[in-house]
């Protein structure tokens, strides 16, 4: 709309500036005209003036004897073909049609005509001279009378009229083409306040931006002896409510929620909106010293009653986090990186989620960015032995000649020693290193199993837990690219995923899981019930595998309500034809609890811990070898 805007502003200057040049070049050419003709008619009522006077006065001079016939003559040619000239020349048209001049010279040459032959032969005391003379005594002065009124007269100021016409003429066409640039003018300045206004505030909130929040930051401290607390707040989970209540709602509550924080404005507060669901709140001057805590704490518990009262199912969660500069940061971009850690700790916290930055948490920040450098340059050597894999059996009880295996990352950092697992996965998402870590598993896989003798590889099931990052639409082909080439055939893979992810999208998942097991790939269901904890997607979501987590295993036999959720999650898994895998079964009651229930498969420490590749392999040997005797030996006792 601006481009056409701008357009439209060009066209009518260029417009402005032809319809000036062309003003300029009429009124031009009036004046030209109207000069030329003033000049012409001028010249010719002169000239025909002194022409007819020269022989009026030639004619008496003649007469007394003191001009002879070849003057007279000659006076008379003249004043006859400068009236015929007069009459008939181009020129002298608007002139004979003014002032009944074309008639007076009609007359005067008349006269002349009439008294030709006396002019031809003439004699001093002819009768017809004199004659003559009498006429023209009485035509001639009436030239004088048109001289008078061509310059003087009522219609002398019709040239100076028709000059003004042409310059009001001129004058209106330039004063429309004015009016028109400064209605075009009012128009872009109106855009270009609006476009400023859009490039410095959020339009929703009207509250300032991101780019301006930075740019006040800036401000307040390059300050001498500034003191400034800032304070971010973040609505966790806010897409649901879009996703349950649609836009409209949410953005009714982000309006709700700025008309709040607009209430704590004043000189001292400054508020800003810099994301879709994030705020700012910064404090500065005296309102940056003691009361700042206090402040922000009114603010946060207001901001919690709003989302309680407008938000009755407590979907949306209310962080805040809070750095100060100078205390904690000696820059803007210290400032907000510090803020943004606070609010990271109050959203991982959940019980305080309103979090002041400390140096723990820089130290967290900075032990997190260390290690996701030095992943990515282990990623990238695939014979490191810094980062390895380890392999947890998986008990097949209902069929013991089968034994499946999960792969779990582990990182023995030389100066931080052992990392958690779950850490390596966060940081290998957050920093874009979710697809390089699977790819890097995968080929570790094939490089451990190399060597395992294809009669105890074909005897195991492997399991690989998936990152939010890898399962997408393209997970079926990059699964398929890394199991090329290798010993392990895709109906012996067994990809394990979260509840979180499987449910992101259930759409697409469901078209990945349709595409997996056109590759024979099974599917299975990891942690379950430490997500959403619900049945109903696992009609949607047509998994291979559900296991069950350790949490519902622990202490199994001794809590009394445990087995009956086991019980109840085991048998709709059967009825549905999913196998069931208990994790972290650690003692014999806990087995016996478990294989009551009708488990299918056991994982946990009471059968093995996670062991290196070459420690497994002398396991699944000793395992299928034991198993593969006794299964003999119940066939010939048959």
């Amino acid at each position: 709309m601006g481009k056409v805007r701008f357009l439209l502003f060009a066209a009518v200057m260029c417009t402005f500036l032809a319809v000036t040049a062309w003003s300029t070049w009429n009124y031009e050419r009036t004046f030209r005209t109207v000069t030329t003709y003033t000049q012409t008619s001028a010249w010719a009522l002169a000239q025909l003036e002194i022409d007819a006077y020269r022989l009026q006065e030639t004619l008496k001079l003649y007469q007394t004897g003191h001009a002879d016939s070849k003057q007279l003559s000659l006076s008379y040619d003249i004043a006859w073909n400068r009236m015929d000239v007069f009459l008939t020349g181009e020129a002298t048209k608007e002139i004979r049609q003014r002032f009944a001049a074309e008639e007076l010279v009609r007359r005067i040459l008349e006269v002349l005509q009439r008294h030709e032959r006396a002019i031809s032969a003439p004699s001093p005391s002819d009768p017809t001279l004199a004659q003559m003379s009498q006429e023209l005594d009485a035509l001639i002065p009436r030239l004088r009378d048109i001289m008078v009124q061509n310059f003087t007269g009522p219609n002398a100021l019709q040239e100076t009229h028709l000059l003004d016409e042409a310059k009001i003429r001129n004058f209106a066409a330039i004063g429309i083409l004015l009016l028109f640039s400064l209605i075009m003018l009012a128009l872009l300045f109106r855009e270009s306040k609006k476009q400023h206004f859009l490039a410095w505030n959020d339009v929703l909130t009207q509250l300032p931006n991101r780019a301006a929040f930075m740019h006040q930051l800036a401000q307040l401290t390059s300050a001498p002896e500034a003191q400034v607390v800032l304070c971010l707040v973040d609505l966790s989970r806010f897409k649901e409510v879009n996703d349950s209540f649609g836009h409209a709602a949410g953005d009714q509550l982000l309006a709700q929620i700025a008309e709040l924080l607009q209430q704590h404005r004043n000189e001292e507060v400054y508020l800003a909106r810099i994301g879709s669901d994030e705020f700012a709140l910064v404090m500065f001057g005296n309102m940056s010293g003691y009361s700042w805590f206090a402040y922000s704490r009114k603010i946060y518990n207001q901001l919690e009653r709003l989302l309680h009262s407008e938000d009755p199912a407590h979907r949306v969660k209310l962080n805040m986090g809070i750095s100060q500069y100078p205390q904690h940061a000696s820059s803007v971009e210290e400032m907000v990186l510090f803020a943004d850690l606070a609010l990271l700790s109050a959203k991982q916290d959940k019980q305080l989620h309103y979090q002041v930055f400390n140096r723990f948490m820089l130290d967290q920040y900075q032990r997190k960015r260390l290690l996701a450098g030095h992943l990515q340059e282990l990623l990238a050597e695939p014979q490191n032995t810094e980062l390895y894999l380890c392999y947890q059996p998986i008990i097949n009880i209902s069929q013991p000649q089968q034994l499946g295996v999960e792969l779990l990352i582990r990182w023995n950092h030389p100066k931080l020693n052992f990392i958690n697992p779950p850490d390596i996965i966060q940081i290998a998402e957050e920093n874009g290193l979710g697809e390089k870590l699977g790819e890097w598993l995968f080929r570790r896989m094939r490089h451990d199993i190399a060597r395992f003798p294809a009669d105890t590889l074909r005897h195991i099931h492997f399991s690989i837990n998936l990152s939010s990052s890898i399962f997408n639409q393209n997970l079926v082909n990059r699964v398929s690219d890394w199991l090329q080439g290798g010993p392990l055939p895709a109906s012996q893979l067994i990809l394990e995923l979260t509840e979180n992810i499987a449910l992101e999208d259930v759409q697409l998942s469901r078209k990945i899981f349709t595409q997996l097991k056109e590759k024979q790939i099974r599917i299975a269901l990891d942690d379950f019930g430490t997500g959403w904890s619900s049945f109903s997607y696992l009609k949607d979501l047509s998994f291979d595998k559900l296991k069950i987590d350790k949490s519902f295993i622990k202490h199994l036999d001794r809590d009394k309500r445990l087995p009956l959720f086991v019980q109840a999650i085991t048998d709709l898994s059967h009825q549905l034809g999913i196998s069931v895998v208990a994790e972290g079964v650690e003692t014999e009651s806990e087995l016996r609890k478990i294989l009551e229930i009708g488990a299918n498969e056991i994982q946990g420490y009471y059968y093995s811990r996670p062991l290196s590749a070459d420690a497994f392999l002398d396991y699944a040997q000793h395992y299928l070898a034991s198993n593969v005797r006794e299964t003999r030996t119940r066939t010939d006792l048959a």
